[in-house]
């Protein structure tokens, strides 16, 4: 029961973006927030439930924040993550792996590169999402997806001498 509805929860809500690829299609999307929706339902730390609420952004992206009261601990989170690997295995997509880059193709569709092909395709006004967003209010705000060149992905994109 603890989990609440995303649009109650504040802006400084933490939060957790979880970059997926491929995109999920609308019959492995149901099965993924089945699961995630089964799971912050029974989510707690030291036998408090956790208020947790979810969004999936464009099949690409999972949101999950958390009330700003709520008690996360090192283990509650270790659940968490073991809940998004079995649904990688389950559904054949990556979801943990931080090494990927995710951006914004010209024709508007989220796509993820690893770091060195990013490297090799991408340029200073490639639109990237910030997955490393810790807060909802960067979310909502729309403030997570930005060009290459106004982000941290810049360091990217510099040759090594």
């Amino acid at each position: 029961m603890p989990r609440i509805e995303l649009s109650s929860l504040p802006d400084e809500a933490q939060t957790w973006v979880f970059g997926i690829s491929p995109a999920l299609d609308e019959k492995k999307a149901a099965h993924f927030l089945g699961t995630v929706d089964r799971f912050l339902a029974d989510w707690a730390a030291h036998g408090s439930p956790i208020h947790a609420g979810r969004d999936l952004i464009e099949g690409s992206f999972l949101v999950i924040a958390v009330d700003k009261q709520a008690e996360t601990s090192g283990c509650s989170i270790d659940r968490m993550f073991g809940t998004l690997r079995d649904l990688e295995r389950q559904l054949g997509v990556t979801i943990l792996d931080s090494a990927r880059v995710f951006f914004r193709h010209g024709d508007g569709r989220p796509d993820a590169l690893s770091r060195p092909e990013f490297r090799a395709s991408a340029d200073m006004h490639t639109h990237v999402f910030d997955t490393t967003v810790s807060r909802l209010g960067e979310v909502r705000s729309g403030s997570w997806e930005k060009t290459a060149g106004q982000s941290w992905h810049r360091d990217l994109l510099k040759q090594t001498v």
